[in-house]
């Protein structure tokens, strides 16, 4: 295990998801649950808004100002290589390059698998201070099914594990998608704080794959 402490990480994904929602407006976490009650059975763009936030922990849970970008990582989730999709996780990495490389690399399955034509493509970055202690795989060797490039049921397997014990706050690892990039997936939102929008990139979308990326601005 390791102790981390990331400040900045990166993250990044696309601009079409919201940066404020009702996360944000829960301005104490011991609200959290009455304020949400009340709030879905009023506004049905409220429960769009949340997804399923009770894939997060009650003790893990935030809210107020900044927090959208994190539990949203949380409440709407899929499979992916640290999770086969019952519970959430917030994916960061070291270092800007390796962050972007792993939004191309997944952008570019999607694009492909739904045919897109040729489009740029809105993204943002964000910044955060990432703590806690993780189960530390960074020394395994890259033959190992952690960090197999195309199926994620071995990793899976083993993180579910991890998360049902309950006993380390996630996992840091090696990045797949760029040479001596490292990354993390966080099991508690509480563990993700100072979450800011750094700037606004764009992937161009051509031939079946990215071409290029540009960044658009910088937010100060």
């Amino acid at each position: 295990m390791s102790r981390l402490r990331w400040a900045p990480s990166y993250r990044v994904i696309a601009s079409k998801y919201p940066t404020v929602s009702v996360y944000d407006r829960i301005a104490r976490g011991s609200d959290f649950e009455a304020v949400i009650q009340i709030e879905e059975m009023t506004n049905p763009r409220v429960r769009e808004e949340l997804g399923d936030y009770r894939k997060v922990r009650a003790e893990d849970r935030v809210s107020g100002p900044g927090t959208t970008p994190v539990m949203a990582s949380f409440a709407y989730t899929g499979a992916s290589r640290f999770s086969d999709g019952r519970f959430g996780v917030y994916y960061a990495s070291r270092e800007e390059a390796t962050a972007i490389a792993e939004s191309m690399y997944h952008t570019e399955l999607f694009m492909r698998a739904t045919q897109e034509p040729s489009i740029d493509l809105d993204k943002r970055l964000y910044t955060a201070t990432v703590t806690g202690t993780y189960d530390d795989i960074r020394a395994r060797s890259s033959r190992s099914k952690l960090y197999d490039k195309v199926s994620y049921a071995p990793s899976q397997a083993y993180s579910s594990k991890l998360y049902e014990a309950n006993k380390v706050d996630g996992i840091v690892y090696r990045s797949v998608r760029r040479a001596l990039g490292e990354s993390v997936a966080v099991y508690r939102p509480r563990l993700v704080t100072n979450c800011k929008l750094a700037k606004y990139i764009q992937f161009r979308w051509e031939n079946g794959r990215i071409v290029g990326t540009a960044e658009l601005s910088i937010v100060r």
